[in-house]
């Protein structure tokens, strides 16, 4: 069977197994990876992202998580669930990657193509599932609208339909979704950027909040010496930001913790209270933890034996020159 605009806009790249799907992704960027490099992704930042596309790191395998295993369950249904309630719509399972000929680095993975009778418009459709419908109550998410806006620049298709399942209601939705010119272009180049800038030159992207357990990761040998700093001025700056920043998380804690003692001072022995507005209950319960500092004194073998090395990012430490 063929698709609407394979060779002429894209080629078609049929996947043998997982493995193969897997491997084929890694060398280019696929619709999930543009948020990430957007940074526009709740799950993954550019840099490791970069650590992924430059082979330095393997990708997560996530295939086997409960709720990835249930949408690629439900991705059949719900996409029978879309042709039924469209008989307007031609709909056709792709299952590919699409490989765009003028962009070879650009991927797209489609799981389906469809086609308006009335116009003869060609679309793509993109299956999901969510937790919750309140997370789509103003439209499709920007990191998700971002994921189909490439699809689209890979097919040259105008239009998609995303179809979702939430799993909290129960209830099917499809929207669509119809870029304008800026924001395509917008998703191209940041996709071209990452790409040719950072992918290909091998230079790593900047870095984001999220990162500093990778960075961690990254560095794990400490046995060097202190060398001096190749731009003293911009670490003095950075060690400035970072100690003005701290102080006022410091306070900001202090001043949170205040207000959570005059709420608890309030409730008391009760459980909570509520106001026409609120409602706030103090929760308080006993737990048990292993005293790892006696067995390690009275039992050295046992504590040995289940013991294991970890590597553990101890932070920063600074100190002014004398």
């Amino acid at each position: 069977m063929s698709i609407y605009g394979e060779n002429s806009r894209f080629k078609l790249i049929r996947c043998a197994s997982d493995d193969d799907w897997r491997e084929q992704r890694t060398k280019g960027i696929g619709g999930s990876d543009v948020a990430a490099l957007m940074g526009l992704s709740p799950w993954k930042t550019p840099l490791q992202l970069w650590l992924e596309k430059t082979g330095r790191e393997q990708p997560e395998d996530i295939s086997e998580r409960p709720y990835v295993a249930f949408g690629t369950t439900m991705e059949p249904v719900i996409g029978a669930w879309y042709k039924k309630e469209h008989p307007a719509m031609q709909v056709r399972r792709v299952n590919a990657i699409a490989q765009a000929i003028d962009r070879p680095w650009a991927q797209a993975s489609l799981d389906y193509e469809i086609r308006d009778y009335a116009s003869q418009t060609w679309g793509v459709l993109e299956i999901k599932t969510a937790r919750n419908a309140k997370d789509w109550q103003d439209g499709v998410p920007l990191y998700y609208q971002t994921q189909v806006i490439h699809y689209l620049s890979v097919t040259g298709r105008e239009y998609a339909h995303v179809a979702v399942f939430f799993r909290d209601t129960c209830e099917y939705q499809v929207f669509l979704i119809r870029p304008d010119k800026r924001d395509l272009k917008a998703v191209t180049d940041a996709v071209d950027t990452f790409w040719h800038d950072y992918v290909e030159k091998d230079v790593m992207p900047a870095v984001q909040h999220q990162d500093v357990a990778t960075l961690a990761d990254m560095y794990q040998d400490t046995t060097g010496a202190i060398e001096p700093a190749d731009d003293p001025d911009t670490l003095d700056g950075l060690i400035l930001s970072y100690r003005a920043a701290g102080e006022s998380e410091k306070q900001a804690k202090e001043h949170k913790a205040t207000y959570a003692a005059k709420i608890m001072e309030l409730i008391g022995d009760a459980k909570g209270l509520e106001t026409p507005r609120f409602t706030v209950t103090s929760v308080r319960s006993k737990t048990q933890r292993l005293d790892t500092k006696r067995l390690k004194e009275e039992h050295p073998d046992i504590y040995a034996q289940y013991t294991t090395e970890t590597f553990r990012n101890g932070g920063l430490r600074i100190k002014e020159q004398k």
